[in-house]
């Protein structure tokens, strides 16, 4: 009896001792093999051998890898991408293969960067290359837009609906890195310094525009674009089976004692296999960030729009996907716009099933 009520205050003093401390909280973490990746001098204007970086998760939970990719260069180029869309199990790798193809001189340096629900997410690993040569004169690429008789549109393919978020980056080679960009887009959007370009057209038709791009050695080289605006689309036809309201919990890590919560919701009642739209929706709180913050949100690394915090809250304005009904997708919250640093994802959700 005696032996009976010496047990629990033994147990009672090591766990006050640390010695039955409870078990970690499970989490994936995501690993790159190597963490970086450097390449030998290469001329401009050729491609090297690819190299390869395995991801991997070294977690205890699975994680879902929305996007892998190469950002804000044009110097280095995802040759095979096995990881976006998957979901790492714990132990389980995919791999990334890259290559160089310089497109100035000098030292060039990008990152590999992996968006996804673990921890810390976008995770990057540093890219590094010499470029031999003499710089092409600077241009505006123009590749990855729809251009006829010297103007380019600029969303070309896309659902570029009024008063809806748009967004587009314009990129530049040749010349002196690095570049500043200006012009006059069409009204409700801004052009950074950057050459981002996003907001909200408030106009419907076809407007057309110059862009600016200036090198560091002061050389200028300017682009004329264009941007068609149309009203929003039609509802789903009477009489076809729509896919009612999805919504998804949106989650991230604690920072300074405020853990930030949110919710994404994609209303799905005005669209159907028949057609119609549906409309995203996010909105967060207990963001750890200054008023006036502005975060920008994907779409499975699709940007869809930017919430402006106040007091650690803020929505962000409905977005009309057109005919893309939302499954299996994964909403994500950053903490800048992408062309500042630090680009921390603070927030994510599940999968909309």
């Amino acid at each position: 009896m005696r032996l009976l009520r010496w047990l629990p205050v033994l147990a009672v003093s090591l766990t006050a001792a640390g010695a039955f401390a409870a078990p970690a909280e499970a989490a994936a973490a995501i690993r790159f093999m190597p963490t970086s990746l450097t390449f030998a001098s290469q001329a401009i204007g050729t491609t090297s051998a690819p190299q390869t970086i395995t991801v991997t998760n070294s977690g205890d939970t699975s994680t879902f890898i929305n996007s892998a990719a190469v950002p804000n260069t044009l110097d280095f180029t995802v040759v095979s991408d096995g990881c976006s869309g998957l979901t790492l199990t714990p132990g389980a790798s995919c791999a990334m293969s890259i290559t160089f193809n310089p497109k100035a001189s000098g030292t060039r340096t990008a990152a590999l960067t992996v968006t996804d629900n673990a921890p810390g997410s976008p995770q990057t690993a540093p890219l590094t290359g010499t470029a031999t040569g003499t710089n092409p004169p600077l241009a505006i690429m123009t590749q990855f837009f729809t251009c006829t008789n010297g103007v380019c549109d600029i969303g070309a393919g896309g659902n570029v609906f009024v008063n809806n978020f748009f967004s587009t980056t314009f990129e530049a080679t040749g010349g002196t890195p690095p570049y500043t960009w200006s012009g006059t887009p069409p009204a409700g959007l801004t052009l950074r310094p950057s050459g981002l370009l996003l907001g909200a057209p408030t106009a419907t038709g076809t407007q057309t525009f110059t862009v600016t791009v200036t090198d560091s050695a002061g050389t200028m080289v300017t682009g004329t674009f264009s941007l068609t605006v149309t009203g929003p689309p039609a509802p789903t036809p009477p009489g076809c089976q729509t896919g009612g309201k999805l919504k998804e919990a949106l989650s991230g890590s604690s920072s300074n004692g405020l853990t930030p919560t949110g919710t994404a919701l994609a209303n799905e009642t005005q669209f159907s296999g028949c057609g119609g739209f549906s409309i995203l929706s996010v909105s967060v709180k207990k963001v750890n960030l200054p008023s006036g913050t502005q975060l920008w949100v994907t779409l499975d690394g699709f940007p869809v729009g930017t919430i402006t915090l106040s007091h650690g809250s803020g929505s962000m304005a409905p977005c009309n996907l057109g005919d893309f009904g939302v499954s299996m997708d994964q909403v994500a919250v950053f903490s800048t716009l992408p062309d500042l640093t630090p680009f921390q994802q603070i927030l994510s959700g599940g999968s909309f099933s």
